[in-house]
């Protein structure tokens, strides 16, 4: 398999993922194309396939901020979507129902090793939710955004 060509493809992908990293605890089919991954740290994204262009898109709810801290947090979010260049398609989003974040990645799985890129992606999508999440949690003000963006900007370096 050197591509991810249909959802079956993606799912014989996912499986094989899951059985090379031990991080990756279940994969569930909730629906053809759609599947729930949980980790153990005891998050889960949904992965869906997407037809056009082909790809999985993975997303993952990352929390919702207090009203005290919502503008920063906010502002945080559209600093880290500003960095797209380096990281590729990840992206935070807004909940249409809600205030509720979204991690939101698109991945595109093409040449060697495709289980392996898959559990490394999700595992990176995964690490990304544990430090949003984080920082909404702890948000109460600007300056702790401020700083846990910092944090991520001297990770990136």
């Amino acid at each position: 398999m050197n591509a991810l060509t249909s959802p079956d493809t993606a799912a014989q992908c996912l499986v094989a993922a899951a059985e090379y990293c031990e991080a990756l605890e279940a994969v569930v089919e909730m629906a053809p194309g759609v599947w729930f991954v949980h980790f153990e740290t005891g998050g889960e994204c949904l992965v869906e396939w997407a037809d056009e262009p082909r790809r999985l898109v993975v997303t993952a709810g990352v929390g919702e901020p207090t009203a005290q801290a919502r503008a920063s947090i906010h502002a945080s979010c559209l600093t880290f979507n500003a960095l797209w260049s380096s990281l590729g398609a990840m992206r935070l989003a807004k909940d249409d129902d809600g205030d509720q974040l979204l991690l939101v990645n698109d991945l595109v799985c093409e040449g060697e090793n495709l289980p392996v890129q898959l559990a490394n992606n999700l595992l990176r999508h995964e690490g990304l939710r544990l430090f949003w999440s984080m920082v909404i949690d702890s948000a109460t003000d600007g300056q702790s955004v401020s700083q846990s963006m910092d944090l991520l900007s001297a990770q990136r370096a």
